[in-house]
């Protein structure tokens, strides 16, 4: 019996361990029916979803994050060794820009070619849905970008001065100056006056409520001013702010066009106010007096508009808001409505003190106020009697 016994001990031993078995073996695979409590059922072993498949639109992706984040290897990851330092300039470049958002949008498709727009935002700046672009033709082959070039569509602000990649940068506090490698000895000289003409600026950007985080100013060689933002037409230009819709605005200017430091200052100090005035804003054509009147008052200060070459282009006005420029204007046409329109403002300053004047230029420069209702709010007074006033003092003025 002992060993009967014996035998059926280690048998109900191992029974037990075989029922121990089943019970964890049941355990891991049945659950409770959430819709009745009382019911066991099979559970469904989770299985890992699968990654999803990397698309040329998450490559491209996560490309401008690594740009927007600061990752140079992540910028790099998705781009052939042949265009490395094609890509390796453009990062330097952009984010010498204080770039702070870039993303992609594929406009056209048909692999391995992709049409794409870069879309960027500078830091500080507000950054909307109608931020400016460049557009890029891409080939990529099996997630890896293998050629770059122009879409066949292209941004109406390309060429810009940074998308090739070769500019060479100076930082000042205010600041930031791109040039060709042909201008690299200038940079020092005109980030100087840049930042001196910068500390200007912000005093009239803070007038019309339109302080800027940075500037950026671009200087061009002869050939490049003739292709940087789709050239200047106008034989008379010597420097330009280039609108970037709600994000702000750059500046350009061709130093080889500018005679002496004085009217590189003057210059500058006049582009940079056009970005204190309108930049962020689209001013309309009819208020082309008053944007070019604003802009030369604030490149002439310390200055008044009398002490300046402007007095001896002024010609006896008849009205206080000029028409706008003509096309193919000639040398003194021009000359003559810098020069009203600068005297324009000034007799504002003149008339009803500096505050009043530059709320004025806010109200309709940057809220699109009539000019009446813009009168009648800062000087007590509509704007056919501030232009009988204007007009007195201007002709007085005439040499």
């Amino acid at each position: 019996m002992r060993d009967g016994t014996g035998a059926h001990d280690r048998v109900r031993h191992v029974g037990g361990l075989i029922l121990a078995a089943v019970l964890a073996i049941t355990v891991s695979v049945l659950v409770t029916d959430p819709d009745d409590p009382t019911r066991v059922v099979p559970a469904v072993a989770a299985v890992p979803s699968p990654k999803p498949p990397e698309t040329v639109e998450r490559v491209l992706a996560a490309q401008a994050a690594a740009l927007t984040r600061g990752d140079r290897a992540g910028w790099l990851k998705p781009v052939a060794p042949a265009l490395r330092q094609r890509y390796q300039n453009l990062y330097r470049s952009l984010r010498a820009l204080h770039v702070a958002t870039v993303d992609y949008r594929v406009t056209a498709k048909k692999l391995p070619v992709v049409e794409v727009e870069l879309s960027y935002c500078f830091a500080g700046a507000v950054c909307p849905k109608d931020r400016p672009k460049i557009a890029q033709r891409l080939t990529i082959k099996s997630n890896v970008i293998t050629a770059e070039g122009r879409a066949t569509r292209l941004s109406d602000l390309q060429p810009t001065p940074w998308e090739k990649g070769d500019l060479v940068f100076a930082q000042g506090k205010r600041v930031t100056v791109g040039a060709p490698p042909a201008l690299k000895g200038r940079l020092k000289e005109i980030l100087a006056i840049a930042e001196s003409a910068a500390a200007i600026d912000d005093r009239y950007a803070a007038y019309v409520d339109n302080r800027q985080p940075r500037y950026r100013l671009f200087i061009a060689t002869d050939k490049l001013w003739r292709t940087w933002y789709g050239g200047k037409a106008t034989d008379w230009a010597v420097g330009y702010m280039q609108p970037l819709g709600g994000t702000g605005a750059d500046v350009v200017i061709n130093p080889s066009r500018l005679p002496n430091r004085a009217a590189l200052r003057e210059v500058i100090q006049h582009e940079l106010g056009h970005v204190a005035t309108i930049g962020g804003v689209t001013s309309r054509h009819e208020d082309m007096w008053l944007v070019e009147g604003v802009a030369e008052y604030i490149g002439a200060q310390p200055k008044r508009a009398f002490d300046t070459y402007n007095r001896w282009s002024l010609r006896k006005p008849t009205q206080l808001a000029a028409r706008p420029l003509r096309d193919g204007a000639g040398d003194k046409e021009v000359a003559a409505f810098y020069a009203q329109g600068h005297f324009a403002v000034d007799c504002l300053v003149t008339a009803f003190g500096e505050p009043r004047a530059m709320e004025f230029v806010r109200l309709r420069l940057r809220l699109g106020d009539d000019l009446d209702d813009a009168a009648r709010s800062v000087f007590g007074t509509d704007f056919r009697h501030v232009t009988t006033t204007c007009v007195n003092w201007m002709s007085h003025q005439v040499g």
